[in-house]
């Protein structure tokens, strides 16, 4: 007898640039806080490569390039505390978040989350999307697991928690390669969302202020981020979500899993 179709059963989104956070400002203006009185910040560029890795890991890779690892142990609570200061005015919610998370559970599925911020760093973010009416089903941290992003732990966690599987029925969504290379590795359906997020690290009225030209350039510099690092789908923001996830479903109900084009 054949098994019955399947359907998209969840959908596991990033936090700061995806959900929260256009532009994912917190991270930046925590790290420049710490690292440039030091004269070890060399930019928001160089401090936003990392961005979507665990913070710690973040942090290791930015002293590391500066020849300073060895300061690690003493510098990560103090981006801690800096992270800390920064979340709750960095937690606005991104347009077309609700409407996402309202068709998702229309259809059935469940909402995740994986992120950097350790679990007290999400307690703030988390207390204030709630606020806004965003509320997932499941938060996921990369201290409750054995590795942050780029592994999979955090999506298993996500599977356990949410009571979904097989796992290509789960579709990841998130702003950065990292974001990408979880979902890959666990083998889900991956949605890259290229404006909202860290590769243009830009607020709303930032990206409309941009000569035509320049905003078209950066787009397809963050689209094509994305699609390296091995996105099925991208999409501008969470608002043009529903789309492409109704197309997962759609392939999902004929037979075939996230990740196979045409």
């Amino acid at each position: 007898m054949p098994l019955p179709p399947e359907r998209l059963t969840a959908v596991i989104l990033d936090w700061a640039g995806t959900t929260v956070d256009h532009g994912c400002f917190a991270p930046v203006a925590a790290l420049r806080a710490v690292l440039e009185p030091r004269g070890l910040y060399a930019g928001d560029g160089e401090a936003r490569t990392g961005m979507g890795l665990p913070k710690r890991t973040h942090l290791r890779a930015l002293l590391g390039a500066r020849g300073a690892e060895d300061r690690l142990d003493e510098l990560y609570p103090e981006l801690e505390a800096a992270i800390l200061s920064q979340l709750d005015s960095h937690a606005t919610l991104i347009e077309g978040t609700l409407a996402l998370c309202d068709w998702i559970r229309s259809r059935g599925g469940r909402i995740g989350s994986t992120t950097g911020y350790t679990r007290r760093m999400m307690e703030v973010v988390s207390a204030s999307a709630a606020r806004q009416g965003y509320v997932p089903d499941a938060v996921v941290t990369p201290d409750e697991v054995p590795a942050g992003r780029p592994a999979p732990f955090m999506i298993y966690r996500n599977a356990l928690l949410l009571g979904v599987s097989p796992l290509w029925t789960v579709g990841k969504m998130g702003v950065t390669p990292a974001d990408i290379e979880e979902g890959a590795s666990a083998g889900t359906g991956t949605v890259g969302v290229a404006l909202s997020g860290n590769a243009l690290g830009l607020t709303p009225a930032q990206i409309d202020a941009l000569p035509s030209f320049e905003r078209v350039r950066r787009a397809e510099l963050a689209r094509a981020s994305l699609l390296e690092a091995g996105a099925d789908f991208v999409v501008d923001s969470v608002a043009d979500c529903p789309a492409v996830l109704g197309q997962i479903d759609e392939r999902l109900g004929s037979g075939a899993r996230p990740g196979a084009r045409g």
